[in-house]
């Protein structure tokens, strides 16, 4: 069992956003000691990753919240999250798209500069 703290430090994110997370209830399967205190297993360091990318690439918490929530519902959730999934997935792919042009032109542009300044 792991604290937010140790958590935090294996998944390479500030403490303060897994708590923020947690507290919007995007972790449905954490449960606490007897102190009270959130404990991870490796299970959930898995979703607390999960959860991390999907923020990353653009899907809003409450989307997020909603594809954690489907995990109780076991073998019925399987096929909503497998589609919510896929359709960030192409999502973030179109957004990766984008920034790549964006990149592209920065980078004309800032070669363009580059001779100007010259």
């Amino acid at each position: 069992m792991y604290t937010i703290k140790e958590v935090a430090e294996i998944v390479e994110e500030n403490e303060h956003t897994i708590r923020y997370y947690a507290k919007m209830d995007l972790f449905p399967n954490i449960k606490r000691d007897k102190y009270n205190s959130r404990v991870f297993t490796d299970d959930d360091i898995d979703d607390v990753r999960l959860v991390i990318c999907l923020a990353d690439t653009g899907m809003p918490l409450e989307k997020i919240r909603e594809f954690m929530q489907l995990s109780k519902e076991g073998q019925a959730g399987y096929k909503k999250r497998y589609q919510i999934l896929r359709d960030h997935q192409t999502a973030a792919r179109n957004n990766l798209i984008k920034f790549q042009k964006a990149i592209q032109l920065l980078e004309w542009r800032t070669y363009q500069f580059q001779q100007k300044a010259r």
